[in-house]
């Protein structure tokens, strides 16, 4: 009987593990095929657009200086970019580019477009990282405790605090907080990333000089959101039973929290945080923008306006790869938070 147990035990976990890795493995087909979809997307965006595409590529002036001047010289133009093609044979070789990472180059710079992402990318990196760990680590401390004691005077401070920090917008907050600590009180540099002919140590230093006050910014701005996200979730979780069964057994209130509350808002607070490393990649535009900070959001501006569709193409793409790997990765670090999700749960479970 023993053996019997210890048998039918063993193949319902194996089944449940089964489970869990089928669940991960269809979320893994869903974000190639979302993957698959923008490069489709990307693909579209320049050849659907009004008018010549050669005309985006040379821009206005030059297009129809070459029409009446040259007009063999657009061809050329366009067979160097294969559009005298049809559409499934551009979009063919188009795919083959892509999965060999080759995106052309700028029409702006004349780089490769691969090379300058990946630049831009890095000093991106240099805000978001801290942001999303730092606002993080508050945003689920504040909200877990204000969640638990809804309604005390501590809750009203934060959640007010946060409301009125979500409903700024960044560019807004951005420019008040250049104006009161940069150019007013000098406390912060006015702009740019370094202040140059700084090497070693001393660059590194004169870096995060210059990446404080943006790096404030965007660490209030997504503390205010975390903690309502954790606060909202947290005041459900403490209306479920187990909590008031815990309380009734002379459980501390320190153990409540971190033994009952936690683990059962984790699952939307890792999949949110996860989220942001994609969207705060655009998320961060404005206040780059503000204080002149050369990544990825100042990139995409710069595209946008000088027309750079290569460029904005491998943009795109890149931040379209990085909302479906982060969001991947929630996946799968709810499920080995809560064994629960399976196939077909999903993450409400």
């Amino acid at each position: 009987m023993k053996q019997f147990l210890s048998v039918s035990a063993f193949s319902e976990t194996e089944k449940k593990s089964m489970e869990k890795w089928l669940y991960l493995l269809r979320r893994f087909g869903e974000g190639v095929f979302i993957v698959f979809c923008i490069i489709t997307v990307n693909f579209f965006l320049i050849r659907f657009m009004p008018g010549d595409p050669v005309r985006h590529i040379l821009g206005e002036d030059e297009y129809f200086n070459l029409m009446s001047m040259d007009p063999d010289k657009i061809e050329e133009v366009r067979a160097d970019y294969g559009l005298d093609k049809s559409y499934p044979e551009q979009y063919l070789a188009y795919l083959n580019k892509t999965i060999h990472l080759d995106f052309g180059n700028s029409y702006r710079t004349k780089n490769t477009v691969l090379s300058t992402i990946v630049f831009r990318a890095k000093w991106t990196m240099w805000l978001a990282i801290p942001t999303i760990l730092i606002s993080g680590i508050l945003g689920a401390v504040s909200g877990l405790y204000c969640g638990r004691n809804q309604g005390g005077k501590v809750d009203g401070f934060f959640t007010t605090a946060g409301l009125v920090i979500s409903t700024i917008p960044t560019n807004c907050l951005a420019i008040l907080f250049l104006i009161l600590f940069a150019f007013k009180g000098g406390w912060f540099p006015i702009s740019g990333i370094t202040k140059g002919g700084c090497v070693g140590l001393e660059k590194i230093f004169d870096i995060f000089r210059h990446m404080q006050l943006p790096l404030i910014i965007m660490i209030l701005y997504r503390t205010a959101s975390n903690h309502l996200l954790m606060r909202s979730t947290a005041i459900q979780v403490n209306e479920g039973e187990y909590i008031g069964t815990a309380v009734s057994k002379g459980m501390t209130e320190r153990r409540v929290r971190l033994c009952h509350m936690l683990k059962n808002t984790l699952c939307p607070y890792v999949t949110s945080l996860c989220m942001q490393f994609g969207n705060i990649l655009t998320g961060a535009m404005m206040v780059e923008i503000v204080f002149s900070w050369k990544g990825m959001g100042t990139l995409i501006y710069d595209s946008v306006t000088t027309k750079d569709f290569p460029m904005l193409q491998g943009c795109f793409l890149f931040i379209g790869v990085c909302v479906v790997v982060f969001n991947f990765l929630a996946d799968l670090i709810c499920t080995m938070i809560d064994p629960r999700i399976k196939g077909g749960a999903g993450r409400e479970v």
